[in-house]
């Protein structure tokens, strides 16, 4: 995939796991008020989790645009797992009510 993107973007590589895993992160740089800019890293963005999430990547910290199909690869017994997790800790549902896969 040919995602046009200059080569001065920022990575963060952390082995974890005896180096089995790594966390990754990237930074992109670009001009918030560019509308065609936004929406062409925002396509490319999602069709990157698309094939990373297809090919088995763990998402340790899901959120904004990436939640929602990130928890949607987990089987509904993960999720319900999580949410009997989250009432534990949170029975007020006072932290981010409504992020991740607790949209109820």
């Amino acid at each position: 995939m040919d995602v046009n993107y200059k080569e001065d973007f920022g990575v963060y590589i952390q082995p974890i796991n005896q180096g089995t895993s790594y966390h990754i992160e990237f930074d992109l740089y670009y001009e918030p008020e560019s509308n065609n800019v936004v929406k062409t890293i925002k396509e490319n963005i999602l069709e990157i989790r698309n094939n990373l999430l297809d090919n088995g990547a763990f998402f340790s910290r899901p959120y904004g645009i990436w939640a929602e199909d990130v928890f949607s690869h987990h089987s509904a017994e993960t999720i319900n797992a999580l949410k009997k997790v989250k009432k534990i800790f949170d029975p007020n549902n006072v932290l981010n009510p409504g992020v991740l896969c607790f949209d109820d």
